[in-house]
This record gives structure tokens, C-alpha cells and sequence, in this order.
């Protein structure tokens, strides 16, 4: 093949990896290697809010344990990879504390831990940076790096049992059955009184 050749057929496949690029973004699809959304990885998780979230997580035991709160969930605005926890409530509803764990629970279910791995035998959070080059979601929740806002809208606070340790799990939960729904449910925690 002659130079002119060459420059012909690699035009021609520009063309069509641009068709094929613009038609699998439209779609949502993800091809691996293709710079989608302007990331490498494509996606960002979530892509759409889900809104109004619901956590009840009751303990009757003799170490106790209660948390109760809505949370909004949302993707980042402008693009961004990363994860933020909002909070704008007041120390009456819930406490530095519990709150600092129910955006850890979140980040835990996001990064792909069990609900074991919520307070004790956790593995490490990813920092605000390297959230913000892009961190990939857990498997089972789809592809894509997480590009995630929590809101929390309410919080209960109990004087004796409201622990961190039961805002992480219950922060894990409000994750867990945002996004696997169905699959998710029956924990006993949410039915106990």
C-alpha cells in the first residue's frame, strides 16, 4: 500500500470509531479502552438520584443500638468523580460522630465491603484524592467510578443507644437497598422494634 493509502484507510477508521463511539455513549455503553464522559473508565456511578431513602436500624440487645435517618442520593455535578457527605443538620439530630459513620457506612457499601466490614475489620477508605482520579464502584452495583452526593434529610437521635457503630451499618444499609432494592431486603435489623 502506498502513503496515500494508508492516510485513506486510517480516515475511514476514525470516521467509524467516532460513529461507534458517539452511538455506545448514547446508549450507555461502555467499551473497554474507550475514553467515555470524560474519564477513561466511562461511567460514573450513580446515574441517576434516588431520593428519600429510608433507614431504620434497631438493636435490642444489651449493647443496644439506633439509627433512623433519610438520606438523599445523587450524582456530582459538572462531571466530577468523587464522594461528598452533607449534613445539615443539627447536634439534636444526630451528633459529628454518628454522622462522620453513616458517610463512612456509604462509602464502605460503595468500595465494595460487607456489612461485617462497617465498624470492625474495615479496610481502608479511599482519600478525597484518589476519589477524585476515580474510584470504581463495587461490581455488583453496575459499572462506572463513583461520582456520588449524599444528603442527609433526617436524623433521630436515641440519648443512650444512637452509637457510630450502628450509623455505619445503617449507613451501608440505606447503599445496600438503594441500589440492589429487591435483593437487599429482609435484613432483620430494619423490622426489629
Amino acid at each position: 500500500m502506498t502513503g496515500s493509502h494508508h492516510a485513506a484507510l486510517g480516515d475511514v477508521r476514525r470516521e467509524k470509531a467516532q460513529r461507534t463511539s458517539a452511538a455506545t455513549e448514547a446508549l450507555g455503553i461502555l467499551l473497554p479502552g474507550r475514553p467515555q464522559g470524560g474519564h477513561a473508565s466511562g461511567m460514573r456511578f450513580p446515574a441517576e438520584a434516588r431520593r428519600d431513602v429510608h433507614v431504620r436500624y434497631t438493636r435490642p440487645s444489651c449493647m443496644g443500638g439506633f439509627a433512623v435517618f433519610t438520606v438523599d442520593f445523587e450524582p456530582l455535578p459538572d462531571g466530577r468523580l468523587g464522594f461528598e457527605f452533607i449534613n445539615p443538620l443539627s447536634p439534636d439530630d444526630i451528633d459529628a460522630e454518628c454522622a462522620q459513620a453513616v458517610s463512612d457506612g456509604i462509602l464502605l457499601w460503595l468500595i465494595g465491603a460487607g456489612p461485617q466490614n462497617t465498624y470492625f475489620d474495615r479496610p481502608p477508605l479511599p482519600t478525597t484524592k484518589e476519589l477524585a482520579a476515580g474510584v470504581p464502584v463495587r461490581p455488583d452495583a453496575g459499572p462506572g467510578l463513583i461520582a456520588l452526593r449524599a444528603v442527609l434529610l433526617h436524623s433521630r437521635l436515641h440519648p443512650i443507644d444512637s452509637l457510630p457503630w450502628t450509623h455505619a451499618r445503617a449507613g451501608w444499609r440505606a447503599a445496600d437497598k438503594t441500589w440492589r432494592g429487591a435483593k437487599a431486603t429482609g435484613d432483620p435489623m430494619d423490622l426489629a422494634p
